[in-house]
């Protein structure tokens, strides 16, 4: 019975470990997007995206605060967005945007060996929505940005 008990306290140690820690200097900084999708059925589905919609980026600042630019249309006619403050923490292997109680946007933070990071629709459990497949499939797909860090 001790051996059980071991070797699940060994596990669970070794995943602890193993685990990505994130930390303030890896996500401070000016983030470009580089490209975004989503997921279907477990494969990866791109999003076209011209130069326009590619200029879409986060600023991180180590004082807590964010600021994300959105930026829809096709090349030569840009459309930027009102740029989102909001503050930001770190939260397990996620980063929380938030502005007082209400959390803008929750993203799992995965480290590519490119130097990019992948930023990942965080959601904690299946979003029901009674009546409407096609609505509840939405609510649920799980979106990606690949960013490049600029500085």
């Amino acid at each position: 019975m001790n051996r059980i008990y071991t070797g699940i306290l060994f596990l669970a140690v070794s995943s602890l470990l193993n685990a990505q820690q994130l930390k303030k200097e890896d996500v401070t900084g000016f983030w470009k997007l580089k490209e975004s999708g989503f997921y279907e059925n477990k494969k990866k589905v791109i999003k076209d995206f011209d130069n326009c919609r590619l200029m879409r980026n986060y600023s991180i600042r180590d004082d807590g605060f964010a600021v994300y630019n959105y930026v829809e249309g096709s090349s030569g006619d840009c459309m930027p967005s009102e740029p989102r403050l909001s503050f930001w923490r770190i939260v397990d292997d996620r980063l929380q945007f938030y502005v007082g109680s209400e959390i803008l946007e929750e993203v799992t933070v995965v480290f590519n060996k490119d130097k990019t990071v992948t930023f990942s629709t965080y959601r904690p459990e299946h979003i029901k929505v009674d009546g409407d497949a096609l609505a509840e499939k939405i609510m649920n797909t799980t979106h990606y940005d690949i960013l490049e860090k600029q500085y």
